[in-house]
Protein backbone atom coordinates (compact mmCIF):
# COMPACT_ATOMS: atom_id res chain seq x y z
CA UNK A 1 0.00 0.00 0.00
CA UNK A 2 1.45 3.42 -1.05
CA UNK A 3 2.22 6.01 1.21
CA UNK A 4 -0.21 8.33 -0.62
CA UNK A 5 -3.36 6.02 0.39
CA UNK A 6 -2.08 5.76 3.47
CA UNK A 7 -2.46 9.02 4.18
CA UNK A 8 -5.98 9.68 2.36
CA UNK A 9 -7.13 6.58 4.60
CA UNK A 10 -6.15 8.71 7.81
CA UNK A 11 -7.56 11.51 6.80
CA UNK A 12 -11.01 10.11 6.11
CA UNK A 13 -10.64 7.94 9.64
CA UNK A 14 -10.04 11.50 10.78
CA UNK A 15 -12.91 13.08 9.16
CA UNK A 16 -15.41 10.25 10.53
CA UNK A 17 -14.36 10.57 13.97
CA UNK A 18 -14.98 13.93 14.08
CA UNK A 19 -18.65 14.00 12.33
CA UNK A 20 -19.57 11.11 15.40
CA UNK A 21 -17.79 13.29 17.90
CA UNK A 22 -19.76 16.25 16.71
CA UNK A 23 -23.47 14.34 16.59
CA UNK A 24 -22.27 12.52 20.70
CA UNK A 25 -21.73 15.97 22.10
CA UNK A 26 -25.11 17.49 19.96
CA UNK A 27 -27.14 14.54 21.32
CA UNK A 28 -25.49 14.84 24.91
CA UNK A 29 -26.11 18.78 24.76
CA UNK A 30 -29.61 18.58 23.13
CA UNK A 31 -32.63 20.30 24.77
CA UNK A 32 -36.40 20.70 23.46
CA UNK A 33 -36.46 22.69 21.23
CA UNK A 34 -38.75 24.92 22.25
CA UNK A 35 -36.18 25.87 25.08
CA UNK A 36 -33.83 26.33 22.34
CA UNK A 37 -35.86 28.39 20.45
CA UNK A 38 -36.38 31.03 23.34
CA UNK A 39 -39.41 32.77 23.87
CA UNK A 40 -41.58 33.89 21.14
CA UNK A 41 -39.85 32.05 18.10
CA UNK A 42 -40.76 29.34 16.69
CA UNK A 43 -39.18 25.86 17.42
CA UNK A 44 -37.67 25.36 13.53
CA UNK A 45 -35.26 28.29 13.96
CA UNK A 46 -33.68 26.38 16.20
CA UNK A 47 -33.60 22.80 14.90
CA UNK A 48 -32.54 24.79 11.85
CA UNK A 49 -29.70 26.82 13.06
CA UNK A 50 -28.26 22.85 14.33
CA UNK A 51 -28.85 21.47 11.32
CA UNK A 52 -26.72 24.43 9.47
CA UNK A 53 -23.65 24.48 11.97
CA UNK A 54 -23.84 20.44 11.88
CA UNK A 55 -23.61 20.24 7.95
CA UNK A 56 -20.96 22.83 8.09
CA UNK A 57 -19.14 20.80 10.44
CA UNK A 58 -19.73 17.71 8.56
CA UNK A 59 -18.37 19.52 5.14
CA UNK A 60 -14.69 20.85 6.81
CA UNK A 61 -14.26 17.70 8.39
CA UNK A 62 -14.39 15.71 5.74
CA UNK A 63 -12.88 18.59 3.15
CA UNK A 64 -9.71 19.19 5.25
CA UNK A 65 -8.81 23.11 3.92
CA UNK A 66 -12.15 23.96 2.39
CA UNK A 67 -12.40 27.04 2.29
CA UNK A 68 -15.92 29.54 2.61
CA UNK A 69 -15.39 30.17 -1.41
CA UNK A 70 -15.56 26.59 -2.46
CA UNK A 71 -19.12 25.81 -1.40
CA UNK A 72 -21.91 27.77 0.41
CA UNK A 73 -22.68 24.91 2.59
CA UNK A 74 -26.21 26.92 4.11
CA UNK A 75 -27.84 27.30 0.68
CA UNK A 76 -28.23 23.06 0.98
CA UNK A 77 -30.60 23.94 3.70
CA UNK A 78 -32.20 26.95 2.74
CA UNK A 79 -35.69 26.91 1.92
CA UNK A 80 -37.70 28.91 -0.43
CA UNK A 81 -39.82 31.17 1.90
CA UNK A 82 -41.30 32.85 -1.18
CA UNK A 83 -41.29 36.96 -1.66
CA UNK A 84 -41.31 38.78 0.89
CA UNK A 85 -44.12 41.25 1.54
CA UNK A 86 -44.48 44.40 0.05
CA UNK A 87 -43.29 47.51 2.17
CA UNK A 88 -45.92 49.31 3.70
CA UNK A 89 -46.88 52.61 1.81
CA UNK A 90 -46.11 50.95 -1.61
CA UNK A 91 -48.94 50.24 -4.09
CA UNK A 92 -47.97 46.62 -4.22
CA UNK A 93 -48.85 46.50 -0.76
CA UNK A 94 -52.75 47.81 -1.67
CA UNK A 95 -55.07 44.84 -2.36
CA UNK A 96 -56.78 44.82 -6.23
CA UNK A 97 -60.39 45.23 -6.81
CA UNK A 98 -61.77 43.08 -9.60
CA UNK A 99 -64.53 45.75 -10.02
CA UNK A 100 -65.84 49.14 -9.12
CA UNK A 101 -68.89 47.41 -7.11
CA UNK A 102 -66.38 46.42 -4.86
CA UNK A 103 -65.32 50.14 -3.55
CA UNK A 104 -68.52 51.35 -2.66
CA UNK A 105 -69.61 54.65 -3.58
CA UNK A 106 -66.22 55.29 -4.32
CA UNK A 107 -66.68 52.72 -7.45
CA UNK A 108 -69.69 54.40 -8.23
CA UNK A 109 -68.11 57.83 -8.99
CA UNK A 110 -65.10 56.22 -10.59
CA UNK A 111 -67.24 54.15 -13.01
CA UNK A 112 -69.41 57.16 -14.41
CA UNK A 113 -65.86 59.25 -15.03
CA UNK A 114 -64.50 56.37 -16.69
CA UNK A 115 -67.57 55.60 -18.64
CA UNK A 116 -67.12 59.49 -19.82
CA UNK A 117 -63.30 59.22 -20.41
CA UNK A 118 -64.29 55.55 -23.03
CA UNK A 119 -64.28 57.99 -26.45
CA UNK A 120 -61.04 59.28 -25.43
CA UNK A 121 -59.97 55.35 -24.71
CA UNK A 122 -60.94 53.87 -27.87
CA UNK A 123 -59.25 56.69 -29.48
CA UNK A 124 -56.06 54.93 -28.77
CA UNK A 125 -57.27 52.10 -31.28
CA UNK A 126 -56.43 53.76 -34.21
CA UNK A 127 -52.93 53.27 -35.87
CA UNK A 128 -51.82 56.87 -36.04
CA UNK A 129 -52.54 57.35 -32.46
CA UNK A 130 -50.28 54.69 -31.53
CA UNK A 131 -48.07 55.30 -34.00
CA UNK A 132 -47.55 58.95 -31.91
CA UNK A 133 -47.14 57.19 -28.15
CA UNK A 134 -45.35 53.77 -29.80
CA UNK A 135 -41.90 55.26 -28.33
CA UNK A 136 -43.47 56.47 -24.62
CA UNK A 137 -42.65 54.76 -21.54
CA UNK A 138 -45.16 52.27 -20.42
CA UNK A 139 -45.43 51.57 -16.47
CA UNK A 140 -46.39 47.82 -15.22
CA UNK A 141 -47.19 46.51 -11.97
CA UNK A 142 -44.39 45.53 -10.07
CA UNK A 143 -46.13 42.65 -7.59
CA UNK A 144 -46.85 40.24 -10.72
CA UNK A 145 -44.89 39.96 -14.35
CA UNK A 146 -47.46 41.54 -16.81
CA UNK A 147 -48.86 38.56 -19.33
CA UNK A 148 -48.58 38.56 -22.88
CA UNK A 149 -51.42 36.45 -23.47
CA UNK A 150 -54.10 36.46 -26.34
CA UNK A 151 -56.74 38.26 -24.07
CA UNK A 152 -58.19 41.49 -23.51
CA UNK A 153 -55.49 44.14 -22.11
CA UNK A 154 -55.95 44.93 -18.78
CA UNK A 155 -54.90 47.98 -16.32
CA UNK A 156 -54.28 48.60 -12.82
CA UNK A 157 -55.97 51.79 -11.84
CA UNK A 158 -54.13 52.92 -8.99
CA UNK A 159 -56.55 55.43 -7.09
CA UNK A 160 -56.25 58.10 -4.18
CA UNK A 161 -59.16 59.97 -2.90
CA UNK A 162 -59.40 63.59 -2.58
CA UNK A 163 -61.86 65.76 -1.18
CA UNK A 164 -64.66 65.03 -2.84
CA UNK A 165 -63.41 63.86 -4.94
CA UNK A 166 -60.87 60.49 -6.88
CA UNK A 167 -56.94 60.82 -8.84
CA UNK A 168 -56.33 58.28 -10.99
CA UNK A 169 -52.09 57.99 -10.17
CA UNK A 170 -51.27 55.40 -12.45
CA UNK A 171 -52.84 52.75 -14.90
CA UNK A 172 -50.07 50.54 -15.14
CA UNK A 173 -50.22 47.19 -17.53
CA UNK A 174 -51.38 44.29 -15.70
CA UNK A 175 -51.54 42.10 -18.84
CA UNK A 176 -51.05 43.17 -22.17
CA UNK A 177 -53.23 41.12 -24.10
CA UNK A 178 -51.83 41.56 -27.24
CA UNK A 179 -51.93 45.20 -27.21
CA UNK A 180 -49.55 47.37 -28.62
CA UNK A 181 -47.24 49.40 -26.41
CA UNK A 182 -48.49 52.67 -28.59
CA UNK A 183 -52.55 51.63 -27.31
CA UNK A 184 -50.88 50.79 -23.62
CA UNK A 185 -49.02 53.68 -23.74
CA UNK A 186 -51.73 55.98 -25.40
CA UNK A 187 -54.56 54.39 -22.78
CA UNK A 188 -52.27 55.47 -19.55
CA UNK A 189 -51.48 58.97 -20.49
CA UNK A 190 -55.43 59.35 -20.84
CA UNK A 191 -56.03 57.89 -17.36
CA UNK A 192 -52.82 59.08 -15.96
CA UNK A 193 -53.48 61.85 -13.81
CA UNK A 194 -57.51 62.06 -14.55
CA UNK A 195 -59.81 63.14 -11.12
CA UNK A 196 -63.17 61.88 -11.06
CA UNK A 197 -65.56 63.89 -8.74
CA UNK A 198 -67.08 61.96 -6.07
CA UNK A 199 -68.89 64.15 -3.57
CA UNK A 200 -68.75 62.54 -0.07
CA UNK A 201 -65.44 60.82 -0.07
CA UNK A 202 -62.52 61.71 1.90
CA UNK A 203 -59.07 62.36 1.21
CA UNK A 204 -56.14 60.17 2.14
CA UNK A 205 -57.95 56.63 1.04
CA UNK A 206 -56.12 54.45 -1.53
CA UNK A 207 -57.16 51.99 -3.99
CA UNK A 208 -55.89 49.61 -7.16
CA UNK A 209 -58.89 48.13 -9.22
CA UNK A 210 -58.59 46.10 -12.52
CA UNK A 211 -59.61 47.71 -15.63
CA UNK A 212 -59.76 46.01 -18.91
CA UNK A 213 -59.10 48.25 -22.16
CA UNK A 214 -62.47 47.68 -23.97
CA UNK A 215 -62.71 48.57 -28.25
Amino acid sequence: MTTGRLVAIGAAGVALFLVASILVVDWLTSEPSSTRAGAGAPAETAVDARQLALGDAVFRASHPGAGQDDVNVQSVYEVDQGPPPPAQGTWEAVSISPRPASLGKVGVALGQGLNELHPALSACAEEDTQSRHATSAISAVQDSQPQDDAGVPVLVLQLETMNDAIRIVDAPVESRGGASDGLLACAQSKLRGRVVEAPGTVAGQRYRLLYTLLP
